[in-house]
Parts: structure tokens; sequence; C-alpha cells
């Protein structure tokens, strides 16, 4: 019986410092309230980005074709390249 409760709470206590604060959205997204940045945290995210502009941490607007779209993890969401670079993003350095 202790060994039963032992596991349990050495669970709950996993569970609870990996938990996420703030709720995510249908594809697992969600925008940090602190930063105001649009991440995804679930496989499913990934299928959700396609077609939407990142523009990245540093400023740079990431279309589908980018080879560092993937890889943008936090970043604001566009729905076209020019409305991220109208917001003061600029074009990846080729």
């Amino acid at each position: 019986m202790l060994r039963t409760t032992l596991a349990l709470s050495l669970l709950l206590a996993a569970g609870m410092a990996s938990a996420h604060s703030g709720g995510l959205n249908a594809q697992g997204c969600h925008t940090n309230k602190k930063t105001g940045e649009y991440h995804c945290h679930r496989s499913l995210a990934k299928e959700a980005d396609e077609g939407i502009v990142k523009k990245s941490k540093s400023g740079i607007c990431h279309d589908p074709s980018s080879q560092y779209y993937a890889q943008t993890k936090y970043f604001t969401p566009f729905r076209t390249l020019q409305e991220c670079l109208e917001s003061g993003g600029r074009l990846p350095k080729n």
C-alpha cells in the first residue's frame, strides 16, 4: 500500500511539473500572454502551421517555402508574407 501511494504521488508530482499553464487551441497552439508570441506544442500544430507566415523573434518572416520554417517555433503568425513585411518584418538572408 505504501509503495502504491508513493508511486501515485510521484506520478502526480511529475505531471504537475510538466503542466502547461496556457490553454491550447484545437491545433495545439496558443499565444504567450507575457510575450505576445504565438507558438505550438503538439504535432498536429505542424499541420495547422502550413500556409501561415511566421515572424520569428528576430523579425524574420518565414513562409512555408523558407528552409527555416519548420524550425521556427516561437513566432507571430500572419496570413501573408506582405502582412508580415508590413509589420516590420524582413525576408531571410539567402
